[in-house]
């Protein structure tokens, strides 16, 4: 098999790239992160694709993500081959979501890509066909690494052909072989039986679990539900209490009002029953003792006012007397006008004889009478002069009065003529009678000023008035007396009240304080235990919630089923062991003829580590048991040592060694296939390296040689043979 040329349409920092190859040795020389290592993935990407091999599904390699394009373009490759005689040219799209691969023949470019059929995983592997090697396989024998082999399980069977071994065995190794994969090696497989079925039982054993898992939730919320019920209920009780403690702190609240307001007023004795009654501590009942007492003792030291009430009671009475004597007087003096006028009258009138006597007589009669009358007014203006002198008004008053009256009488008589008319006898009867009336009510109302006066025991009017004055005096000192001991009483109240309320309101500002303290205490209480009742509402809510998720779960029911599952799989794996068995005892059959394929892989690998050691190393072996692990004779010593016991060049010339004895020998039954190096000889000395350069130029003539380094010393080795050859090309990166 030759590659010619690949194209690199996008493939990690590869873009629009073009590489043409010569059929030997190709030597790219490039300094580190020029891209060897992602033109060497390239090619094999170009040639298998980046999926996994021995996989049911689409798996991606760890590289797919790491050469994504770096410029965003197309993930694709074109890679030209030749091989059985023929030139293919294999197109791929690598995207995931549209990966397609197509093959054409050159030159005339007729699509092969529905000659072949695609697998379970919708590839239809155009170099598998050809090659009869996977992906795995071929990196393995034509990459040379510092590494174990990938796919080591599956190199033998390559080996195999139809004249080897019996055709009905490996009909039977392979019936063998894909019941074993079908039935799976690892528990953790998903596309196998044994994987389903231990999945399946891990399912009904994690539902078991979970199911027992769920009922010891149910049980374990049931309790802790009853739990919160019964902390609920204990916080609504609480809760119920502070409301009604916080309602008789705003009913202490107006009663606390009321009592400020009325700690500013003055109180009476029903008053004190009230703050007694109200009193929410003993001091507070102390308090208001104290200050009754002291009023009420204030009250026992003022002067007794029964004498002052005596003085005014007989002040009073006397003031009666007064008024009664001033209107008895009143009524008397009017009394005596009236008999004035009645005299007066008389004098006027009398009986025809007399009337005609009367004007029979002179003028000096006249003046006679009149003389009469002017003495009597004389008579009560003396009197009425005596009365107001005396400061007796009323009494002087009325005889003044009672003068000027008698006055005008005398000068009416003086100037009257005679009347042509008698006085009829009727009327001087009835002014008789009047007359003996009015003397008749004026002794009764002497009668009854003697015993005002005697009541009072007083000689006359003067004294009575002298009496009353004395009396009002009194009176009025008593008053003054009482007045000034009222007022003191009253500051002493109000002194004795000013105190008492202040230390009142400043038991009312503790209590206040007190109380807010206990409100704001309170609240706080009530906000915690809101958020509390909140969380246990809610924890309760969550409880129930969690229970009806499980609602549905029986443990028994999926105990069942796990015991279904658990012996299906137990059945599964004695199935499994079963053809394993009978695998391992054909192979062992198979052991001769397999190996007959040791000793040529053996000598190729001897061959190949004398050649590149100059003879240090003869003896080389390869295990296929062991996945054809490398081992050494150490011939100083005579010890085998395997490839971890080596140096490390020298562990990296038995991997060459592993890779080319390998490579030959299954290059014997198809072609002869490439072989890829990227930078493997960095531990090899300059003498090893010649030799082992030599080795692979000689192997060039065969098989079309990939070697990439950043190394000069391969250029400078190898730059005679490259030099003016058509077969070997230098390519340079970067």
């Amino acid at each position: 098999m030759r590659i010619e040329e690949i194209s690199l349409t996008g493939f990690g920092k590869w873009q629009g790239a073009d590489f043409r190859f010569a059929p030997g040795l190709n030597l790219f020389y490039a300094p580190n992160e020029a891209g060897k290592s992602t033109l060497l993935q390239a090619i094999f990407a170009a040639l298998y694709g980046m999926k996994r091999d021995y996989v049911k599904t689409a798996r991606y390699l760890p590289a797919y993500e790491k050469y994504r394009p770096w410029h965003q373009g197309d993930y694709e490759t074109i890679v030209t081959y030749q091989l059985g005689g023929k030139k293919y040219r294999l197109h791929r799209t690598l995207a995931k979501e549209r990966e397609q691969a197509r093959l054409f023949l050159d030159p005339e470019w007729t699509e092969l890509t529905d000659v072949y059929m695609e697998d379970r995983r919708k590839e239809r592997n155009f170099l598998e066909k050809h090659l009869g090697l996977t992906r795995s396989l071929f990196t393995d024998l034509t990459w040379i690494r510092r590494e174990p082999l990938e796919a080591a399980e599956h190199l033998m069977p390559a080996f195999a052909d139809a004249q080897e071994a019996s055709p009905h065995v490996h009909a039977v190794l392979a019936e063998l072989d894909r019941e074993l994969v079908s039935i799976g090696k690892k528990e953790r497989a998903e596309n196998t039986l044994l994987g389903k079925a231990a999945s399946r039982a891990a399912s009904k054993e994690q539902e078991l679990a979970h199911a027992e898992a769920a009922w010891r939730l149910i049980r374990q919320l049931t309790q802790s539900i009853q739990l919160w019920e019964e902390e609920r209920e204990r916080l609504e009780q609480r809760r119920i209490r502070l409301r009604e403690r916080m309602q008789k702190w705003q009913e202490q609240d107006q009663l606390w009002q009321e009592s400020w307001q009325r700690s500013y007023s003055p109180i009476d004795a029903q008053d004190w029953q009230w703050w007694l009654a109200r009193a929410a501590s003993e001091e507070e009942r102390q308090l208001h003792e104290k200050a009754r007492s002291s009023i009420m003792a204030w009250d026992e030291q003022t002067p007794d006012g029964a004498q002052g009430t005596a003085a005014s009671q007989a002040l009073g009475e006397l003031e009666a007397d007064y008024e009664r004597g001033t209107s008895l007087r009143k009524a008397r003096e009017q009394r005596h006008m009236r008999l004035a006028e009645l005299a007066v009258l008389a004098l006027s009138t009398g009986t025809r004889s007399q009337a005609r006597t009367q004007r029979q007589g002179n003028r000096a009669k006249r003046k006679k009478g009149a003389v009469r009358l002017w003495g009597g007014a004389g008579l009560f203006a003396i009197l009425g002069a005596v009365g107001l002198a005396t400061g007796h008004p009323v009494l002087g008053g009325s005889s003044l009065g009672l003068s000027l009256l008698l006055l005008a009488l005398g000068i009416f008589v003086l100037r009257a003529k005679g009347s042509g008319h008698a006085v009829a006898p009727v009327a001087a009867s009835e002014q008789l009678q009047e007359s003996e009336r009015l003397q008749q009510e004026i002794a009764a109302i002497d009668a009854e000023w003697a015993s005002l006066l005697e009541r009072w025991d007083v000689r006359d009017w003067d004294t009575f008035l002298a009496k009353r004055e004395e009396l009002q005096r009194s009176a009025q000192e008593q008053r003054a007396v009482r007045l000034e001991s009222d007022l003191a009483k009253a500051k002493r109240e109000e002194m004795l009240q000013a105190d008492w309320g202040e230390a009142v309101r400043a038991i009312l500002r503790q209590e206040k304080r007190q109380r807010e303290e206990a409100e704001s205490d309170c609240l706080a209480q009530l906000s915690r235990m809101e958020d509390e009742l909140q969380e246990l509402r809610e924890k309760i809510a969550r409880a129930y919630g969690e229970m009806a998720a499980h609602e549905g779960v029986s443990v028994a029911r999926a105990r069942d089923e796990y015991e279904e599952a658990a012996i299906a799989l137990r059945r599964l794996l004695q199935r499994r062991d079963a053809l394993q068995l009978a695998r391992d005892a054909l192979q062992e059959a198979q052991g001769e003829w397999k190996r007959d394929v040791s000793p040529d892989v053996n000598r190729m690998a001897s061959e190949v580590m004398a050649q590149i050691t100059g003879g240090a190393y003869r003896d080389v072996r390869l295990d296929p048991t062991e996945g054809f692990a490398v081992r050494l004779l150490e011939p100083t010593r005579n010890l085998i040592v395997s490839h971890e016991q080596c140096s490390t060049g020298t562990a990296d010339q038995l991997y060459l060694a592993q890779r080319l004895a390998l490579l030959q020998h299954i290059s014997k039954r198809t072609e002869p296939l490439p072989l890829f190096l990227d930078d493997h000889f960095v531990h090899y000395d300059d003498e090893r390296l010649q030799r082992t350069l030599a080795y692979i130029a000689k192997l060039a003539e065969q098989h079309q040689v990939f070697l990439f380094t950043c190394h000069e010393r391969e250029q400078r080795l190898l730059a005679p043979l490259l030099r003016g050859s058509d077969w070997h090309k230098a390519h340079q990166l970067g």
